[in-house]
This record gives structure tokens, sequence and C-alpha cells, in this order.
């Protein structure tokens, strides 16, 4: 079976996933047991010297409530057809932080011209 050397994706990834984890105040170790990885594994993903299972994405994903998109965000910056800074903007954004953006929004829309 071939071996596929990780890439600057897999570090911008990896560079996400930790990014997220600390924010939502975790320690590598609690993730790695709540998604059923060895935290030794989970510590190359985020320094992005290990590919990353799809699988182990979509559980990191799923436990830290964050949509997969957000972790592919800094992979795709550098091309002319992903030039929408909302997107990237939104995807920035801490769930309190979005929460409290659509709560101005409902009030906005509440407003009476």
């Amino acid at each position: 079976m071939a071996k596929f050397p990780p890439t600057t994706i897999d570090y911008l990834i990896g560079q996400r996933i930790q990014q997220k984890r600390k924010e939502k105040g975790y320690t590598a170790e609690l993730l790695s047991e709540l998604v059923d990885i060895s935290q030794p594994q989970l510590s190359r993903y985020e320094r992005g010297t290990n590919k990353i299972n799809v699988a182990h994405l979509v559980k990191i994903a799923n436990f830290l409530e964050t949509p997969i998109s957000y972790f592919f965000t800094d992979c795709m910056l550098d091309k002319a057809w992903n030039n929408d800074k909302r997107d990237r903007y939104w995807q920035e954004l801490s769930n309190a932080q979005k929460d409290i953006f659509v709560a101005f929004l409902d009030a906005v829309r509440q407003i009476k011209a």
C-alpha cells in the first residue's frame, strides 16, 4: 500500500482542528478520547505530519459542532474562484459570535420601516 506524504493542506487542516479545539476549551487528550483516536494520532493530525482520515475529521467536526467546510477554509484562499470573503468571515466566527449576529439580524428584521 502506497503511503502518501503529508502536504501543506494537511498542515492547514491540522491547524484548524487545533484552533477549534482550543477555542472550545478541550485538551488534545480529551478530544482524542471522545472521538476514539489516540492522543499521539490527534497530535500528528494537528501538526500536519499525518494525513487525516475523513471519518476522523467527520467525528472531530461533529464533536466540535463545526461545519466540515471550516477545516478546509485556508486550503483554497489563493484560488480565483474562491474570492467570496463573506463565507470565510462567517466560518471564522465562534458559535457565540454567530448567535449574537443572528440575534442582531432578527432584531433588525423586526423593525418596521
